[in-house]
């Protein structure tokens, strides 16, 4: 019962989404953004809808949620008639970095001809070279280093520098500021007076705080990298912020990435403030710092946040946990580097009726998880929708692969004959199983 309610729950806040009212709005991308992947079909039909209002924060949405169906809908957006959605499309895919949305992206700045479109699409190519797709550096820097190019690419195209190693990006502005463009010139001046790892303009935090909120990509981009620079100190004020603004999913994103700069002490401060903060968007991001760390002794306190969530569980009147988001990237942190140890109440969570499972927390099966998961992995297979009965059934051939498990494993021989169905499905040949789901034709 609490599942249908939920499952209606989606096309309200969808719709809530084209409200006149600002707090209605936020309210319902916070939601929407909480609910993640089982939101992302109904996302992806409301990019096709006719309300602008609707269209344009759905895409949004899905680059917040980065599940990996969002990627050809948006690069699908990029040809659609009104330029807002191109452009809106464009700066969403900065969070699907990958080959297929490169040469999308390539392909808008070549063709395009609203200018406001280009600099998205060159804006996107920065965030995915700055978050460590190497793919996009070449031809950011080559719309750099074009003098050929419009000198509005060109400006977006400084924002690489930041991220760059520093010999490096001394070698870019010393070149840069002898360039024929004036505007080009002048702000790689300016950056060389003031290189974000040093932040020598002495500006409080406060300013930059409230300018990782602007609309303008050049002024909250700056924040993000200036407010990296200031290493710990600005950890505190940060976390603040985001739970103060815990409604604004963008918000927390950039807060996210001006945490992710490295540092030990730093490092040290975001796990202080995971143990306090009890807002699910905040927790989310601060899961995903950690997790980014690569630190295996950091990531294993995310034990800590998984007990602590499972012993106050939260779950409201549509049979919603706000928190199974938080506690499924935990435990898909945990199996990137290997780990076993929350393994317990990740197998409690395929096993809860009550709650749908998340789909990290079937990414962090795919990786850690044994002979012994795939009995609650059939269980939660007959109970689940059509999108995650796939995905379910391609970790248990995952797990079968890697473990090479045999099907006719004496373990199996306790199966129920429902579960038991369901495996020979599972691991009918690829063939077989695509002819299962082709839609029978009746016979006239």
């Amino acid at each position: 019962m609490t599942l249908s309610r939920r499952a209606n729950e989606v096309p309200d806040l969808i719709r809530r989404l084209g409200s006149r009212r600002q707090a209605a709005v936020d309210a319902a991308r916070a939601r929407l953004a909480i609910v993640g992947a089982r939101a992302v079909e109904a996302l992806i039909e409301a990019i096709e809808g006719d309300n602008a209002r609707v269209r344009s924060h759905a895409m949004l949405l899905l680059a917040l949620i980065q599940d990996p169906r969002g990627r050809e809908p948006l690069i699908a957006m990029l040809l659609d008639t009104d330029p807002k959605m191109r452009e809106t499309a464009a700066r969403c895919l900065a969070r699907f970095p990958g080959r297929e949305s490169l040469s999308a992206l390539e392909r808008l700045i070549r063709a395009e001809t609203k200018i406001e479109v280009k600099v998205a699409a060159v804006e996107a190519l920065v965030q995915q070279a700055v978050h460590g797709h190497e793919p996009a550096l070449r031809p950011t820097l080559r719309i750099l280093l074009d003098p050929a190019e419009d000198v509005r690419l060109r400006q977006s195209a400084l924002a690489l520098l930041p991220a760059l190693k520093p010999a490096e990006r001394r070698e870019f502005l010393k070149r840069l500021k002898q360039d024929g463009s004036p505007e080009v010139a002048s702000r790689a001046a300016e950056l060389s007076e003031a290189a974000p790892e040093e932040d020598r303009d002495g500006a409080t935090l406060r300013p930059l705080l409230d300018d990782l909120a602007a609309n303008d990509y050049g002024v909250w981009n700056d924040a993000v990298h200036r407010l990296a620079a200031r290493g710990a100190s600005a950890v505190g004020p940060l976390v603040e912020q985001m739970v103060r603004r815990s409604h604004d999913p963008e918000y927390c994103t950039r807060a996210g990435m001006a945490l992710r700069a490295p540092g030990p002490r730093k490092l040290k401060a975001v796990t202080e403030a995971l143990e306090t903060v009890e807002e699910p968007l905040p927790l989310q991001v601060l899961v995903e710092v950690i997790g980014a760390s690569g630190e295996h002794r950091v990531v294993y306190g995310l034990k800590s946040l998984i007990d602590r969530i499972a012993a106050s569980p939260t779950a409201d009147g549509n049979g919603m946990d706000p928190m199974q988001r938080v506690r499924a990237k935990a435990h898909l942190e945990l199996a990137r580097i290997g780990s076993r140890v929350a393994i317990e109440d990740l197998r409690a969570a395929l096993r809860d009726r009550d709650r749908r499972i998340e789909i990290e927390m079937l990414a962090a099966v795919e990786r850690i998880g044994n002979p012994e998961e795939i009995f609650d992995l059939l269980r939660a297979h007959r109970y689940e929708d059509r999108f995650m009965k796939e995905r379910i059934a391609d970790v248990i051939r995952a797990i079968f692969k890697r473990e090479r498990i045999r099907r006719n494993h004496p373990s199996f021989s306790a199966l129920s004959p429902d579960s038991r169905r369901v495996l020979d499905s599972v691991l009918a040949p690829a063939a077989v199983r695509k002819a299962a789901r082709r839609p029978r034709t009746r016979k006239s």
